[in-house]
């Protein structure tokens, strides 16, 4: 397990050095590459691969979603407002397209 965090934490910060960017891509292929050392120690092509798409998605949309403090952490209302607004479409708004 310690290898999995070690492996995780090098290929997040080798991936973000080469891509020049700090998203969740990094975390995506750092958790696939973890995944990948699962199904080392196991001895098993098939581990390996299920353990690379698990952790790669897992790892992924964490990063994606903000994590445990979410992307409105640290918005104002208003700012938090917007951007609610802007994922899902109000009753006039659909009136309108119709």
């Amino acid at each position: 397990m310690a290898a999995m965090g070690g492996i995780f934490a090098g290929v997040d910060a080798a991936v973000s050095q080469i891509r020049g960017k700090d998203d969740y891509v990094n975390s995506a292929v750092a958790g696939c590459a973890a995944g990948l050392i699962a199904g080392a120690r196991k001895r098993s092509i098939p581990a390996g691969l299920g353990g690379c798409a698990f952790f790669a998605t897992a790892m992924g949309t964490y990063d994606y979603s903000g994590g445990f403090e979410g992307k409105m952490h640290g918005m104002t209302r208003t700012q938090r407002d917007e951007y609610r607004s802007g994922m899902f479409a109000s009753v006039d708004d659909l009136k309108k397209q119709q």
